[in-house]
């Protein structure tokens, strides 16, 4: 095994990657000199990245365009070269290093070198590079990289000198508590219970780890009913079924009853087998009754009274039971027995029970308890616009006041000053003028400067401009992690300046610019919107607000649920879309923004052709499916005002994807200077006084 050189070496959790630490430009003094963003200038320089850094780049960014290209391209022929070899020489590795000294990338081909030869173990070029680029994405990846090959060669010690639990990496980590265990370390062993004791699955590279720590004892009974708990409360049976198998003798009788139970929740029937008071009958059966009240509320309420009537169980027990049966209950839409049982309560630790209840009360238009129940919320949730808005709406069908507002006009004229939802379905309410303030960002000029010369922001904007989007996302997150509010909004405007939306919008409301529209509501891909748009005879803005929320303007989305591209088109969809329209369909197409704006909006269209051109009930269709939306309709929900109906949509994703869609909607008519009143259609319920009767509050089944 090959020494270590004597310069920094192997203490890298002191001073290699140093990811929980400041990076260099935390203690940048800002000037007090603000100026918009859009008129910061792009000639900063780019400061050195790592003490002594031999790789101190030239302003890249201030050469003249053809000199950027032809770097751009000798560095892409040069790690085409390096991924056709297995390496090259250090001859050939300092004339690329002369060649691109100003090229932001050059540090990747140092890294590729390195790379392909880690199981030569370069001990010496490993340290230099990981000193010379720490606090940066590339020596992160490195290392990892590195203490991989040091586990896969088993070289143990030399393992344990270069990890870092900064790097946050699970499997690192197992690894290291195993090399520690190996090397006679069995103070580690106390170590293994936290990563074990887990509610889901773990890597199967912990294994080796488990056996060790499983075979010294680790494994007690307690434990593994504590991660068998959280595992049955994640609904994941093959887990828990692992977790009995090598738990001790003692405890597998109780685990046994919790999978059976978990399996069929009508064993609790059989009260007399559940009758023990200890704390592991009382959470199978408050599990087992959990699980029946989601397909049968009433039976799992009337399991409860036998149940409730043994007093077996805590105060805090009974009480979360006891909310999760009004939840499911008034979910149901068994309205008269959730009220029943959440009047017999005293007080509510769960706003999401009075939410399911507020949603049933509503579904009924039953003023006195949506009243009722608003007043049981906690003062801060009661002050948020959601509830201002419907105790408003409350009052007013009631003929009340809402102090301290002197009538209800005063109420909804307060709300209507927001930009939200209910703002806007306020303003409706009186016809007013929605509320659309508009700031653009300001930000000292210092910040502006130290974002456009960070090097990893460089990095990112090279990437992201040859379209690798991984790599700039990496050295993005890794540089914008540790800015300040006024950073990121510098950060955000050069996104948007880029034309890599979806960071310009990230950036502005991890910064809390929400009044920066330009911004977090980009004009993206206007041409292809508007063509697309005007082609099939509909509403732009739409258009644009659905992309907004779908992706944010990213054209390489990927759904966990295989959604796609821009306006996250299922393949599914978009194959039968395309054929419909007489498109040729490949699924890589979707990665294209043309391609998948074209089938997104005239599958969007299609849906407001289905639902009478109301845009909420196509936004409903669009995110949760049209048979969702005409089951809804078709449940009796027909009738309701359209308000109501967006409140009552049974899937709280699909609740705030129609609301985010609107309020967009009404965003992106501002930002294209066309008629902002175009929602009141929608949107539109009868002045205060009158009843809602008007056919626009009223969604239609197709």
């Amino acid at each position: 095994m090959s020494g270590i050189a004597a310069k920094p070496s192997r203490v890298f959790a002191v001073w290699a990657v140093t990811l929980a630490g400041s990076l260099p430009f935390a203690s940048f003094a800002a000037q007090p000199v603000t100026t918009p963003i859009p008129d910061v200038q792009t000639t900063d320089t780019i400061a050195p990245e790592g003490p002594n850094s031999a790789l101190t780049p030239a302003p890249f960014n201030t050469l003249p365009r053809e000199q950027q290209l032809a770097l751009r391209n000798q560095y892409l022929e040069h790690l085409s070269s390096l991924t056709k070899s297995k390496s090259v020489t250090a001859s050939t590795l300092l004339q690329w290093r002369s060649d691109l000294q100003s090229y932001p990338l050059l540090p990747y081909l140092e890294y590729r070198h390195l790379r392909k030869r880690l199981n030569d173990f370069p001990y010496r070029e490993i340290d230099d590079f990981l000193y010379t680029n720490k606090d940066t994405y590339l020596a992160n990846r490195l290392l990892r990289d590195w203490l991989y090959t040091l586990e896969r060669k088993r070289h143990w010690h030399d393992f344990q000198s270069y990890y870092s639990a900064d790097l946050g990496d699970q499997i690192l980590t197992c690894h290291y508590l195993r090399a520690r265990l190996l090397t006679g370390d069995e103070t580690a062993l106390e170590q293994v219970g936290s990563i074990w004791n887990q509610g889901h699955s773990l890597p199967k590279a912990c294994d080796p780890l488990f056996t060790l720590w499983r075979a010294a004892g680790g494994q007690t009974a307690e434990l593994s009913w504590e991660r068998a708990t959280k595992a049955i409360a994640n609904r994941k049976l093959t887990l828990t079924r692992y977790i009995t198998k090598y738990a001790p003798e003692t405890i597998k009788p109780d685990l046994n009853r919790l999978i059976e139970v978990h399996r069929n929740p009508h064993s609790l029937n059989k009260t007399q087998r559940f009758s023990r008071q200890d704390p592991r009958t009382q959470f199978i059966i408050l599990h087992g009754l959990q699980r029946l009240a989601r397909k049968d509320p009433q039976k799992a309420a009337l399991l409860w009274e036998r149940y409730d009537a043994q007093q077996l169980f805590p105060d805090t027990a009974r009480r979360e039971l006891q909310e999760s049966l009004v939840a499911q209950l008034a979910r149901k839409k068994f309205t008269k027995e959730a009220t029943k049982l959440a009047n017999s309560m005293q007080g509510y630790s769960n706003t999401d029970t009075l939410s399911h209840l507020l949603r049933s009360a509503l579904r009924e238009q039953d003023w006195p308890a949506i009243s009722r129940w608003i007043q049981a919320l906690p003062s801060d949730e009661r002050q948020s616009p959601r509830w201002r808005y419907w105790a408003t709406r409350s009052a007013e069908a009631q003929g009340h006041q809402l102090p301290p507002y002197p009538n209800i006009e005063s109420s909804y004229a307060a709300l209507a000053q927001e930009r939200s939802f209910y703002g806007f379905f306020a303003a409706d309410r009186l016809g007013m003028n929605y509320s659309l303030e508009d700031e653009p960002s300001q930000v000292p000029l210092a910040d502006q400067r130290l974002v456009r010369s960070h090097p990893a922001i460089q990095r990112a904007k090279e990437f992201f401009h040859t379209d690798n989007t991984s790599l700039a996302r990496a050295e993005w997150y890794y540089a914008a992690r540790k800015f300040s509010e006024p950073q990121l909004r510098a950060a955000g405007a050069l996104a948007y300046q880029w034309g890599w939306h979806r960071k310009g919008i990230q950036a502005m409301i991890e910064a809390r610019a929400w009044n920066d529209l330009t911004v977090r509501f980009p004009l993206a891909f206007a041409d292809h919107m508007q063509a697309q748009a005007q082609a099939l005879s509909m509403d732009a803005n739409l258009l644009f607000a659905v992309a907004r929320q779908e992706s944010a303007f990213a054209e390489d989305a990927r759904s966990s649920a295989g959604a796609l591209g821009l306006m996250q088109l299922m393949p599914a969809t978009a194959r039968q879309t395309a054929g419909k329209a007489g498109l040729r369909y490949r699924q890589l197409d979707l990665l294209n923004p043309a391609f998948n704006i074209a089938l997104g909006s005239r599958y969007l269209q299609e849906m407001l052709g289905r639902y009478e051109g109301n845009p909420a009930l196509a936004a409903a269709a669009y995110n949760a499916g049209p048979h969702r939306v005409d089951r809804w309709l078709s449940d009796g929900l027909d009738q309701l005002p359209m308000d109501i109906w967006i409140e009552t949509i049974p899937f709280k994703e699909t609740r705030h994807y129609v609301q985010n869609v609107m309020v967009f909607s009404v965003i992106y008519a501002y930002r294209n200077g066309t008629d902002i009143d175009q929602l009141r259609g929608a949107t539109k319920l009868p002045p205060p006084g009158q009843q809602d009767t008007s056919a626009s509050a009223t969604p239609k089944a197709p």
